[in-house]
């Protein structure tokens, strides 16, 4: 398989937060002004205070989010404190699925290659991939701050317990909190090698995976917003449909800053590419389109999140949704775009590849996939919401999953394999999306 990847990739600084730490970091703000923003929350980060609401209102909830830093001192807090004592990984959407597609098993796998693309280099598994691409130069005249691509990541486990004044907080569901500072993938930035290679051999690729949208700032320095540099990106994927109109593209859509520009966002690429992958959290963000409670989704409930998915896909044209939980995955897709056998084994394949990380914080060999998991079990909650869904829907046992139909669209739901003391957290939805859609092209292929 050959495959474009497009656009985001940075170094993810991984630390797991403990309640002696968020202990720690409650001494350094003052308590009013936190709980005035936990109450009311910032969404990024300006201050100390912003990035300890930010952990504090995620831990509360089990919730994963990104939120981005705009303060110089947070940013020198953070890299003094945290990062000798961090795993430094590949991140960014892009670069760990590059890698996920290339190391299971990818011919070639094309990347729009920014920022520091020697050390991105040294963090990556797989080998066929073509660095379409230089690093950012950086402008003596710059602040070295400004080419800084350093996400800090801050895994939490359920369990872990903290005093918040005297009120005793538990985490319920294991995720992570990510604390931003990038003004590479802020621009959303096409190296014109990219843009050049893309155009010259489309025709040749087997699909194309992008993502980056939610790194889009609502308003930058100069004033402008992010529409002209949605534009710009939006075009391109026009033009390989233009071209190629047979090429598969799938886009994982990710957390934004603001519910307006996931709509915006999720809405003018549902006419153009194949599938959106998301999980539930970005689901939830999508009620204007919906409608579907917040809570429910978020519940992680099977049929309010089917529901949820039919109404997005009906509402925009979009052919198809992959939406991928901690303890199930579905599909949601048109008739005649794909077929309920291929779905679930990309997804069997692809909850395969994200159990085998999280448990051992790498991936496997390829055959060695089935042995890496197989200590593992299915999720019991999965399974509990996959019966749920299966009476609503008619469905049919499949593979280890249910396939049905529901308002004219096919459905099927698949429950995951369950690490329970994972490694990280980080990166499983890029995992499970990049091989899902690996598998997907395989298959697809064959049929042709």
């Amino acid at each position: 398989m050959k495959v474009l990847c497009g656009y985001n990739v940075n170094l993810d600084a991984v630390y797991t937060i403990t309640g002696e730490e968020i202990s720690y970091l409650l001494k350094r703000v003052d308590k009013e002004e936190l709980l005035e923003k936990i109450h009311d929350a910032p969404g990024e980060i300006r201050s100390l205070v912003d990035l300890v609401a930010g952990l504090v209102l995620h831990m509360q909830k089990g919730t994963g989010a990104e939120w981005f830093i705009y303060s110089g001192d947070v940013f020198h807090f953070l890299k003094r404190r945290y990062y000798e004592k961090s795993e430094i990984r590949l991140g960014g959407n892009m670069g760990i699925m590059a890698n996920v597609m290339s190391h299971m098993g990818a011919d070639q796998v094309v990347m729009n290659a920014v920022g520091d693309i020697e050390t991105i280099k040294l963090l990556m598994s797989g080998g066929n991939i073509v660095f379409s691409g230089e690093s950012v130069p950086q402008d003596a005249s710059t602040s070295k701050d400004a080419n800084e691509i350093i996400h800090f990541v801050f895994d939490f486990s359920s369990g872990t317990s903290f005093d918040l004044f005297g009120t005793e907080v538990i985490v319920a569901r294991e995720n992570r909190f990510i604390a931003t500072y990038d003004d590479i993938n802020t621009e959303l930035t096409i190296t014109p090698e990219f843009e050049e290679y893309s155009l010259e051999h489309v025709t040749e690729m087997d699909g194309a995976i992008i993502s980056g949208f939610n790194q889009l700032q609502k308003c930058y320095p100069d004033g402008s917003g992010y529409t002209e540099r949605f534009e710009k990106a939006h075009s391109q994927l026009k033009e390989w449909k233009e071209r190629y109109p047979d090429l598969p593209i799938h886009v994982e859509l990710g957390h934004f800053m603001s519910m307006d520009m996931g709509v915006s966002i999720f809405t003018g690429l549902s006419g153009t590419v194949d599938s959106i992958g998301m999980n539930e959290d970005e689901l939830a963000m999508l009620t204007e389109l919906h409608g579907v409670p917040s809570d429910m989704i978020q519940k992680m409930d099977a049929c309010s999140i089917m529901d949820a998915c039919v109404r997005c896909a009906s509402s925009t044209g979009l052919k198809k949704i992959i939406l991928h939980t901690r303890d199930f995955m579905m599909s949601i897709f048109r008739k005649g775009t794909s077929s309920p056998i291929r779905e679930m084994q990309s997804m069997q394949f692809g909850v395969m590849c994200a159990a085998a990380f999280a448990a051992s914080g790498k991936l496997p060999e390829r055959s060695q996939l089935e042995d890496s998991v197989r200590g593992l079990a299915r999720s019991e909650e999965g399974m509990k919401q996959t019966t749920k869904l299966q009476d609503l829907i008619a469905g049919e046992e499949l593979e280890s999953g249910v396939c049905g139909e529901y308002r004219d669209l096919s459905v099927c739901i698949l429950p995951t394999i369950i690490c329970e003391k994972p490694v990280s957290t980080v990166g499983l939805g890029d995992t499970v999306s990049s091989a899902t859609f690996l598998r997907w092209l395989e298959l697809y292929n064959v049929c042709q």
